[in-house]
Formats: C-alpha cells, sequence, structure tokens
C-alpha cells in the first residue's frame, strides 16, 4: 500500500513535468548503476569558550541553617567568580539540591535510620571567555569554597562557519573514493545523485576539580588546545560506461 501511494503522489507532478524532464525523472528512479561511499572532511580550531560546572554543598542539623550556610557559600562563589571578569549573563544555576543525611547503625544494631541532619547543593555552570583566566578563576573558586567541580568542556562562537569549511572536504573525499572504485572496476564516475551528512560529535575535555585533591602552591594548568570538527557524508554517484 505505502509503494502505490508513492506512486500516486509521484504521477501528478510526473504529468507536470516537460516530456524531456519526464523521461530523465524515470531514468533517475531506474539506474541501477551507481556508486555509494562515504567522505569525511575535517579542520582544526581553536576553541572560543570554556563551560564548567562549580557547586557548593554545604551541611546543617536543619534544612534551615543548611540553607542559610549555602546561600553565604553560593553567593562568595558568585562574587569571586564576577570579580575574575566573568559577565552575569555568563553564570547560571543549573541545580540546587537538599538531601537528608542518615545514621549509620552499627552492624549488631537493628532498626531504622535516623536523620541526623540535612545537605545542601547549589551548581553554577559558569562560560569563561577569556581561557587565559580559566586555571586562576578555578584556584580562587576552591578558595572561596567551592568543593565540587564537573568536566571542561570547550566550545565555538561560530561552529557553522567552521563545519562549512570541512563540508567541502568531505564531499571532495567521496569523490576521490567513488573515482578509485569506479576505475577499478572499469566504469566511469558520473554525476553526484543523492547526499546526506552527519556531523561527528566532539569529545569533551575531562577535568578534575582541585577541591578533592591536596593543596598545591602551582596554579591549576588549563590547556585548550584545539577541536578537530568532522563532517562526514554520504554520497551516491552515477556510474558511467
Amino acid at each position: 500500500m505505502r509503494s502505490w501511494l508513492s506512486l500516486i503522489a509521484f504521477l501528478p507532478a510526473l504529468a507536470a513535468a516537460s516530456p524531456a524532464r519526464a523521461i530523465e525523472r524515470l531514468i533517475d528512479i531506474a539506474n541501477d548503476r551507481w556508486i555509494e561511499v562515504t567522505g569525511e572532511g575535517a579542520v582544526s580550531a581553536a576553541p572560543d569558550f570554556a563551560l564548567v560546572t562549580l557547586g557548593v554543598t554545604t551541611t546543617g542539623k536543619s534544612v534551615g541553617e543548611a540553607m542559610a550556610a549555602n546561600a553565604k557559600a553560593a553567593n562568595a562563589l558568585v562574587s569571586v567568580i564576577k570579580n575574575e571578569g566573568v559577565a552575569p549573563v555568563d553564570i547560571q544555576t543549573s541545580n540546587i539540591a537538599i538531601s537528608p543525611m542518615f545514621s549509620q547503625l552499627p552492624r549488631d544494631e537493628q532498626g531504622p535510620p535516623t536523620i541526623t541532619g540535612y545537605s545542601v547543593s547549589n551548581h553554577l555552570t559558569v562560560t569563561v571567555r577569556d581561557l587565559p583566566r580559566l586555571g586562576p578563576l578555578l584556584d580562587k573558586a576552591v578558595a572561596a569554597g567551592a568543593n565540587s567541580a564537573y568536566g571542561v568542556s570547550f566550545g565555538h562562537n561560530d561552529l557553522s562557519a567552521l563545519l562549512d569549511r570541512a563540508r567541502p572536504l568531505a564531499l571532495a573525499d567521496a569523490r576521490r573514493k567513488a573515482e578509485i572504485y569506479a576505475k577499478a572496476g572499469g566504469a566511469n564516475l558520473g554525476r553526484l545523485m543523492t547526499m546526506t551528512e552527519e556531523a561527528g560529535p566532539r569529545a569533551p575535555v575531562a577535568f578534575v576539580s582541585r577541591a578533592y585533591a591536596q593543596a598545591a602552591a602551582a596554579p591549576t594548568p588549563i590547556e585548550a588546545g584545539e577541536d578537530k570538527l568532522t563532517v562526514t557524508v554520504t554520497a551516491r554517484f552515477e556510474l558511467t560506461p
């Protein structure tokens, strides 16, 4: 049924086309001489900014006590981040959590655990656009009370422009492969029939917070390096005698 519906939808468009165009489209559909290959194009570029999540976790005997301590620590952390030149629009609260803490009973005792206090966590996602200041910012954030941090990832202000540079390279790579196979099979490579694209993912850069390590006199080193931006295409080319 699906193939009949497709044919019904195709016939009006075919009838409206010129005879030569209609014949060409029928040839396209019936053409079984083609080759399909994948091509890859890549460009390297230094990142423009970094994303890092910093947080403070505090405890208290009551929810109110834990919240008050956390608010004080979080405000101090935000002040330090702003003093390092990060704009307010680049500081965003990403998570707030309140959790009870339970007593641990000895192994030889049984009974329900009791709540001994509460833990409150507040996490901020920070965009750092001045990359050389990222290491000192992390050090000052830890000194200000940040006791959790998550992986640093890097980004680009104009990712589309970088991928546009990789797209012609990907198609050229696909054509190169197709020409090799066509020649090996005794055929010639014709026109490009179809093409699809899939942008390759970039792996995040891992970072371990100094909040969980021993204090060190040396500043935290952060190397932004370069990102490899990859575009992969699948292209189908016509084969001619």
